[in-house]
């Protein structure tokens, strides 16, 4: 048994070096300590060791790949090109310096020198590998017990098959474990054995099944069918252009699972996650719907039955102070947390999580048992699968440091101050309101001198821009007749757009509570910029609005000041699924051989 120190992995944590270089990685404990500071920049899954401990592929800051064992330490040095997670035999792949590749033990020496041109990981005792004669079949000590000469091999499943492609036909067939032709090569494509004896094969550009003596379950009629999981079923894209299903199918070649909505390719945990584009919600194998459709996003589910979802929870009139308490710290009471397997969800305390360059929730998919969120100041908090912060990484006040603290907040290591250029995280979704301001000065400057500065411009004619529709960034340059025919025309004064976002059909489709999430900031940002508007230049005119240009909604709050009027519209456009939302500020001239009619 492991002692107590060793019954659990260290969590890998990633923190951002400096400005432009990327990120390196810690291990801190599931207990909280440090076990090794981020000096790291890359660390995979760690695997029991067989020893009572657990061991890693990593790779050194110069991106030397080796192997760590839970304590951090090197078994062995960075020397290789590439290492990969072990597998439930011990062995990982890895690469050598010269390209060639080869199987490292748990204790990080090589098992299998590195001779081969390419190697796959083992099934059931056997791996596909390649030399210069082509691919063929390796035991665990390295020997072709099935020689090299096929085009392309797969894996070999429990009822002893495996796909191959013939070297001469390019045509695809099945081996037995002795090499023997099973299933004669006659197919253009051929996926695994699944555990009920089917096997997902293609012709020409359908896919069909056949059984293990090679004859049809199914004949080719799908565009798309996967491999067979654990539970005896295959995602499935079927059906006639323009009435499209997708699904699951077993191995009769039954769809037992019709999605007219979006359906994950992939069962974890027992569950596979469905969504309408608004809600999203977890069937069964059986198709039953198990945990209701009632998250605005969720993800799937790791190995270990944990998600990262999005919820909108209200509030019923019994619910507690401490619930009310909650909920009150999360906007409108939509909750970003941790979505369990067993339908319990476990609401965090933090704006949402951390996402990559495109805007793409990273979550639980990465084999550490770690989601990554942005907290409320601009830090991010490491939250394990029950909902809890393990440790946390956060910039100094001045961007000059970075810190990883613990739960409790103690510095477990911080960067030398000489490093500097670190700045706080934003979010990408769930972003606060001064956020979206754009004008000149924001967020320290006061709109209101904004407007004076408007009022006392030299007026000139100008047009506000569309961020779907215009080519042109700049409101005073004149605007073509094709950039958009439903244009107003030209306005004679000043003009500044104060805040703006562009929200992108692809994410829209994801993640539907954007655009409600922006609008209700972009309507903090418009009461308080009235507010501040009044202040300075009092009241505005009852019942007046003017649009400088029409959308598909706007509003305006309009003020007299001395022979010129000031104008705060917001705009909301949607265009081919993309939205955008901007608050436009226009100082309008009396007059002028320009001005609008």
């Amino acid at each position: 048994m492991p002692s107590s120190t060793t019954a659990r992995p260290p969590y890998v944590v990633p923190c951002e070096g400096p400005v432009g270089s990327g990120a390196r990685y810690a291990l801190v404990g599931a207990d909280g300590r440090l076990v090794r500071a981020p000096e790291l920049s890359a660390v995979g899954v760690f695997r029991p060791d067989g020893r009572g401990g657990f061991v890693a592929p990593a790779a050194d800051q110069q991106g030397r790949c080796g192997y760590l064992d839970h304590r951090g330490a090197w078994l062995a040095d960075p020397v290789l090109t590439f290492t990969e997670a072990f597998e439930d035999n011990g062995l990982s792949r890895f690469q050598a310096q010269d390209g060639r590749w080869g199987y490292a033990g748990t204790d990080g020496t090589p098992v299998i020198p590195p001779t081969l041109k390419e190697a796959d990981v083992f099934r059931h005792g056997l791996a596909a590998a390649r030399t210069e004669d082509g691919a063929g079949y390796i035991d665990a000590t390295g020997r072709f017990v099935i020689p090299p000469q096929y085009a392309a091999a797969g894996c070999f499943e429990p009822n002893g098959l495996a796909g191959v492609r013939m070297a001469d036909s390019g045509r695809c067939g099945y081996v037995d474990r002795a090499g023997r032709t099973v299933v004669e090569p006659r197919f253009d494509g051929a996926k695994p054995f699944g555990p009920g004896g089917a096997a997902p094969v293609r012709v020409g550009d359908r896919w069909g099944l056949i059984d293990e003596q090679g004859e049809w379950i199914v004949e080719p009629s799908f565009p798309m069918l996967n491999a067979f999981g654990a539970n005896g079923l295959a995602y499935v894209l079927g059906g006639p252009v323009g009435d499209r299903f997708r699904g699951f199918l077993n191995a009769r070649g039954e769809v037992v699972i019709k999605a007219s909505d979006r359906l994950s390719e992939t069962f974890r945990c027992g569950l596979v996650r469905f969504d309408n584009g608004y809600a999203h919600g977890y069937l069964d194998a059986t198709g039953e719907e198990v945990i209701e459709q009632e998250y605005e996003w969720a993800e799937d589910f790791d190995d270990a039955g944990a998600a990262v979802a999005h919820y909108l929870e209200p509030l019923d009139e019994d619910a507690s102070e401490e619930a009310r308490a909650a909920a009150a710290n999360r906007p409108s009471g939509r909750a970003w947390g941790v979505l369990r397997s067993d339908g319990r969800f476990i609401p965090v305390d933090h704006l949402e999580p951390l996402t990559n360059a495109e805007g793409w929730v990273l979550g639980f998919g990465h084999g550490t048992g770690l989601a990554a969120f942005v907290t409320r100041d601009g830090g991010v908090a490491h939250v394990d699968r029950d909902g809890l912060d393990v440790c946390r990484v956060e910039a100094a006040a001045d961007g000059a440091a970075l810190r990883l603290v613990d739960r409790a907040g103690a510095v477990l290591w911080e960067t030398a101050a000489a490093e500097g250029g670190f700045a706080p995280v934003e979010p990408e979704h769930c972003r606060e309101a001064h956020s979206y301001l754009v004008y000149p000065g924001a967020p320290d400057r006061d709109v209101a001198d904004l407007a004076g500065e408007l009022l006392a411009a030299e007026p000139r004619p100008f047009e506000p821009c569309s961020l779907i529709f215009d080519d042109r960034e700049d409101p005073y340059e004149p605007a073509e007749p094709e950039d958009d025919p439903d244009a107003d025309g030209s306005w004679f004064g000043a003009m500044s757009v104060v805040a703006e976002t562009f929200l992108h059909a692809e994410h829209q489709h994801d993640f539907s509570f954007l655009q409600d999430w922006a609008i209700e900031r972009f309507g903090e940002i418009e009461a308080d910029t009235i507010g501040r508007l009044t202040a300075r230049f009092g009241d505005p005119l009852p019942g007046v609005e003017l649009c400088l240009r029409s959308g598909d909604g706007e509003s305006s709050t309009v003020w007299q000041i001395g022979e010129r009027q000031l104008v705060l519209q917001s705009y909301f456009l949607v265009g081919d699924g993309d939205v955008e939302i901007q608050l436009w500020l226009a100082a309008l001239a009396p007059s002028g051989e320009d001005a609008h009619p």
